[in-house]
């Protein structure tokens, strides 16, 4: 997919629409087009060639997006950097994807002693004046890698996802298949950093959609812009829901043009989407599933879906025409539609592989399949519902734990904000089973575990429960376990 071309193309026919607004500061489709075609050249004066590698150590900001239209108008790669990431984290990426070029802030400038493949540092992008503003050459194959996406790591090993040029047409595809599209203006809180932040906002404006852009997610300002500009789809983390759980009944009004929320990062709970779509039925929450490495979405829960379907524990949709999905036991064998198993996805969404990983690649792609790490089953009806992670599964005392199970549970009690569960050691049991907790008012592990007693099997209840006063999480907002254990 050409990004590049067809941004221009749209922003000719739109050229004073207003393309981003940001800190209130309302930039045209034919500024927007103006600058990426300056930064683009610019980009060519400090030497960026084809396939060579812009990373980006940005907040989220209008030249953010405009820095990976230029990119891709050039036919590089570009490399986000996640803005919360350490100045020791972005080196370790840069050097490992050997980038070429740093588009970054001032602050974070001071770098290059240490990143020797860096051939230039460019800052304050806003400020870039180049005479030359004619139009980019645009992508070069479509199999030459667009994308390496450094995944958030709640594991703590962080890979470099490599998506191609042809990749990135499913996102939007997936997106227009399920009915979202043609939106007037829609708000992104979510890390361009990440896939979910970057791509859906591109998207979007490839096809005409005025972008609000916010730094980072602060529920009041988003509220605020909702109402100023009139938007139509929110990009936020899956804390929006609550947020707007809030609003008061005369609140509601000023919320009259939103018409979808997709809450990305982490699942929401049946409990915050029922109470949601009591208050707001004239909201559309969008659930969905796909990893970085499948250009995601890749299954959505469809719009028409009835509202017990909707509501159903683990439910995220079914997949798009062109996205095959099977689920499979430890040993390869695909299992029948109720029984719980690895999801595997396979089409022309899967990414090329890890950059600079061949054996990784190999052990995540089999004869074309993208073994997902995420344990589901599907149902007769083909939706898809999740149940944790491979890699979560808790084996005490010889019987198999789901750690999602537990934290669904737990995260219904009343008092509960959030829970985190995972495995401890225990010589007796090989692993027990501990959660993790932060809690929306005082509560003790006695009443946790009182409440877990009514509604798990005994081998199933936490055995260790600890308070905590908030999680770690990424910038996507999930919960990163890794730095729990």
């Amino acid at each position: 997919m050409d990004v590049y071309k067809q941004f221009s193309q749209i922003a000719k026919e739109k050229a004073a629409k207003p393309a981003f607004i940001f800190k209130e500061e309302v930039i045209t489709f034919a500024q927007a087009l103006e600058k990426v075609n300056q930064i683009g050249h610019a980009l060519e004066q400090f030497g960026l060639q084809p396939e060579e590698k812009l990373a980006i150590w940005l907040p989220n900001c209008p030249e953010y997006i405009m820095a990976y239209l230029a990119a891709f108008g050039l036919g590089a790669t570009v490399i986000p950097i996640d803005i919360m990431a350490t100045k020791d984290e972005a080196i370790k990426i840069i050097n490992h994807a050997k980038a070429s070029i740093l588009i970054t802030d001032n602050e974070t400038a001071k770098i290059k002693k240490e990143t020797p493949s860096i051939k230039h540092i460019m800052s304050n992008l806003e400020k870039l004046t180049i005479d030359d503003k004619t139009e980019l050459r645009g992508m070069g194959n479509e199999e030459d890698v667009a994308l390496i996406i450094y995944t958030s790591g709640t594991t703590g090993q962080q890979k470099g996802v490599m998506l191609t040029y042809k990749n990135l047409e499913f996102p939007v595809k997936t997106l227009g298949y399920f009915g979202l599209k043609d939106f007037k203006t829609i708000l992104c809180a979510i890390p361009f950093s990440h896939e979910a932040g970057s791509l859906h906002t591109l998207f979007q404006a490839t096809m005409g959609s005025t972008i609000v852009i916010i730094e980072r997610f602060i529920p009041g300002r988003c509220l605020k812009y909702i109402e100023k500009y009139q938007v139509e789809l929110i990009f936020a983390p899956p804390a929006i829901l609550e947020a707007l759980l809030k609003v008061t009944e005369k609140e509601i009004i000023s919320l009259k043009s939103l018409k979808y929320v997709c809450p990305f990062g982490a699942p929401c709970h049946p409990r915050v989407f029922q109470a949601f779509m009591k208050k707001f039925p004239h909201i559309n929450v969008i659930t969905g599933y796909g990893l970085t490495e499948s250009t995601a979405p890749n299954i959505i829960l469809p719009l028409d879906a009835p509202m017990e379907i909707r509501v159903k524990k683990g439910i995220l949709g079914k997949p798009a025409p062109w996205v095959k999905v099977k689920i499979v036991d430890d040993r390869g064998n695909e299992l029948p539609p109720g029984e719980i198993g690895e999801v595997l996805l396979k089409g022309p969404f899967v990414m090329k592989g890890y950059y600079n990983e061949p054996q990784l690649t190999k052990e995540v792609i089999k004869d074309g399949w993208l073994c997902t790490g995420d344990l589901g089953y599907l149902d007769e009806e083909g939706y898809l519902y999740i149940a944790g992670r491979k890699k979560e599964v808790i084996i005490t005392g010889g019987l198999t734990v789901y750690a999602n199970e537990v934290e669904f549970v737990i995260s219904e009690h009343p008092k509960v904000k959030e829970v985190a569960v995972i495995s401890t050691p225990d010589k007796l049991r090989g692993e027990l089973i501990k959660a993790i907790i932060t809690l929306k008012e005082p509560c003790s592990p006695q009443e946790i575990l009182s409440y877990c007693r009514q509604k798990l099997a005994s081998y199933k209840l936490p055995r260790v429960i600890e308070f905590r006063p908030k999680l770690p999480k990424t910038s996507s907002g999930k919960i990163k376990k890794s730095e729990l254990i």
